[in-house]
This record gives C-alpha cells, sequence and structure tokens, in this order.
C-alpha cells in the first residue's frame, strides 16, 4: 500500500515537473538564452572585392610594340557596390555565441577561388592569292591569342558584438522575435594573378607566336572598415530561425595596386566608401547548443 501512494506521488511530481518545465518554456519563448550558440546561412552581398580581370594585360611581357599599360582602379571596379544584394547569392556562414541573454558575439566570413587554365596561341594561315596577287577570303584561317593562365582568391570575414532587445514574457507576440544592433570589423583580401607564356605578336601584318616565362602580373585588394548592424530574428521553433540584417552604417577603407610584372613599379590607389541602409541580408538559422 505504502509502496503504491510513493509511487502515484513520484509520479504526479515527475509529470508536474515536465509540465511546469514545458510551460515555462512556452513562456520563456524560443530565443537563444546565455551560453546558446546560432548559426546560419547569410544569403545576399557583402562588401566585398570585385576585381574586373580586364585590369590585367593579356600579354606579361612588356614592349614598345604592345604598347600595353596598366590603368588605375577606380571606385566602381573595386567592390561591387552597384551589384543589388539577391537571395540567390551566398554571402558566407555565421556563427553567433551568447556571452548573456543580452549580448552575443558575432562571426561571419567566406571565401571564395577560382582557376582558369591557359591556352597556347597559334598563327594561323593568311589567304591565298590569285594570279593578280588579290587575296582568295575564306581560304585564310585566323589566329587565335593564347589565354593566361587565371587564379583569384577572395576572403571576407567580419566579426564583432550584438546587443539582443528582450521583451516582457507576458508579450506574447513578440517572444520568439528576437532584435538586435550590433557593431562589425569588416576585413576582405583578394587577389587576382594572370599568367601568360604564349602570346601573339604582330609583325607587318602578320602573327607570329611569342612565348616565355614572363613571370605574373597581379592585382591584390585589401579593405579594413567597420559598420553598425542593424537586424530581426523570428524563432519557429527552439531551433530553427529566419532573420534579416542590413548593414545601417558602413565605412571601409580599400588599397588596390596591380603589378603588371615582377620587379616593375605597380600601380596603386586607396578608396574609401561610406555607405548607409545597405547590404541587406537573408539569413536561415539554426540553434546548434
Amino acid at each position: 500500500m505504502y509502496r503504491k501512494i510513493i509511487s502515484l506521488i513520484s509520479l504526479s511530481l515527475l509529470c508536474s515537473s515536465a509540465i511546469f518545465s514545458q510551460v515555462n518554456s512556452i513562456n520563456d519563448g524560443f530565443v537563444p538564452k546565455k551560453g546558446n550558440c546560432t548559426v546560419s546561412l547569410v544569403l545576399g552581398n557583402n562588401d566585398v572585392t570585385d576585381i574586373n580581370p580586364s585590369v590585367l594585360p593579356n600579354y606579361s611581357v612588356y614592349d614598345n610594340q604592345n604598347k600595353n599599360y596598366v590603368t588605375r582602379l577606380g571606385a566602381d571596379d573595386n567592390f561591387s557596390v552597384k551589384e543589388p544584394a539577391s537571395i540567390t547569392n551566398m554571402a558566407g556562414i555565421s556563427l553567433n555565441y551568447f556571452l548573456s541573454d543580452k549580448v552575443s558575439l558575432s562571426l561571419l566570413g567566406s571565401y571564395g577561388y577560382k582557376s582558369t587554365a591557359g591556352e597556347d596561341a597559334f598563327t594561323g594561315v593568311v589567304p591565298l592569292r590569285n594570279s593578280e596577287n588579290n587575296p582568295i577570303w575564306g581560304t585564310e584561317i585566323p589566329a587565335i591569342q593564347g589565354a593566361p593562365e587565371t587564379e583569384n582568391h577572395k576572403l571576407y570575414v567580419s566579426t564583432g558584438l550584438n546587443y539582443h532587445f528582450r521583451f516582457e514574457q507576458d508579450s506574447r507576440v513578440l517572444r520568439n522575435v528576437d532584435f538586435h544592433m550590433g557593431a562589425r570589423f569588416n576585413f576582405m583580401y583578394e587577389c587576382l594573378e594572370k599568367t601568360q607564356v604564349s602570346w601573339l605578336i604582330e609583325d607587318d601584318g602578320d602573327y607570329l607566336v611569342g612565348s616565355g616565362d614572363a613571370g605574373t602580373a597581379t592585382a591584390e585588394a585589401l579593405g579594413l572598415g567597420g559598420s553598425i548592424v542593424g537586424g530581426v530574428d523570428y524563432y519557429f521553433t527552439n531551433v530553427l530561425y529566419l532573420g534579416l540584417e542590413v548593414n545601417v552604417a558602413n565605412f571601409m577603407y580599400q588599397h588596390t595596386e596591380i603589378v603588371k610584372m615582377p620587379g616593375v613599379q605597380g600601380a596603386d590607389q586607396s578608396t574609401t566608401f561610406v555607405n548607409a541602409f545597405s547590404y541587406p541580408r537573408f539569413k536561415i538559422g539554426f540553434k546548434i547548443f
């Protein structure tokens, strides 16, 4: 008899504890607390570098005949600011660790690499001539310009702190909504390398093939800056959330340099950017612990 009573009391306490925990969880909502960590896929555009490959010459060898020269990079060629943010573009992966219920440490990063194989140049065949020494068009084989080997690296890192605005527990409408403001330090780097070992040289209307190891032409961009961000996340469950974020204010300093070939003076330029309410981003996130 006593065993049955003790068992019923124990079962009642266990059920009460489970119900109380569930109610507490519902009242508190699903927003993260101190010690929680979230990860999200960020879609949209970041303040990243965007070097146009055309700033580097197609010929790695400098000579008076080709008269190649390097133009300086202007503001429109450095960043992708003129491209609108797109939900189909992956901007990076974001991690948030909550130092307290209202303060979290944020880290966003992305890396890109692109490589294109080089191709040799070909001289072709000049057109045949008739008895009057006029060219017979259609009998020629056009010359083909050599294609350079290119490599492109892009790195973007943004880190900082967020402040999360919390609402009263009885505010049922907003208990799963996480409004936040934050400050970020942003770093970006891009390197574009172009190496061409086979190219065409014009000689009295004909094309000859020039070749050799002429070195690698490079274009580098390094950017440092900071931003104030604002965003909102909505937690559908204790694990899944969707969010929107925008740079309320953004400052970036970038230095770019083009070196046509090793040992030659490079062309460099510094550019400063200031943006407001820019780079909107969409987040699909999960609370991992």
